[in-house]
């Protein structure tokens, strides 16, 4: 969880061990992981997914449960599939060079096997591609007390 928590962190954010799901990447995983995590924490106002498809998933659990994307939640995804930009809302997503990726694999093993050197990390452009589903988070009654709190 460390993982996730390190960059959250630093922008003031900490996350429970409850709110991270761990799922497959489809479509039936993202709905069942977005109604779990709401159950555990109605509160919460954003979605991270580790891959479009678990977004889009989430995205239709989301308008199942009456949610609004992006006015009640926000939805973001991860590696930029074509569909990302087609489904209602277009999905906010990380975009990724999947064929640069797929290319550095296939040396890694080639050279790997080979007994050459390979690298024991290698660093790939990626670029936030930002859509309509993210939104700034709504506010909710316990947010709006704490906010009116401090002001005083």
């Amino acid at each position: 969880m460390t993982e996730f928590n390190e960059p959250l962190s630093k922008v003031g954010i900490q996350l429970r061990p409850t709110q991270i799901i761990r799922a497959d990447h489809s479509l039936a995983q993202g709905r069942g992981a977005l109604r779990q995590l709401l159950t555990d924490h109605p509160e919460t106002t954003a979605v991270i997914c580790t891959t479009d498809t678990l977004a889009i998933g989430a995205m239709a659990e989301a308008r199942k449960m009456g949610l609004n994307v992006p006015r009640d939640l926000s939805v973001t995804g991860f590696d930029d599939v074509e569909l990302s930009a087609q489904v209602d809302p277009p999905l906010t997503t990380i975009s990724i060079p999947a064929a640069e990726i797929g290319r550095g694999a296939a040396d890694y093993l080639i050279n790997a096997i080979a007994g050459r050197p390979v690298p024991k990390s290698v660093l790939l452009p990626y670029r936030l591609v930002m859509r309509s589903s993210t939104a700034a988070p709504r506010v909710n009654e316990r947010s709006a007390k704490r906010t009116r709190t401090k002001i005083r």
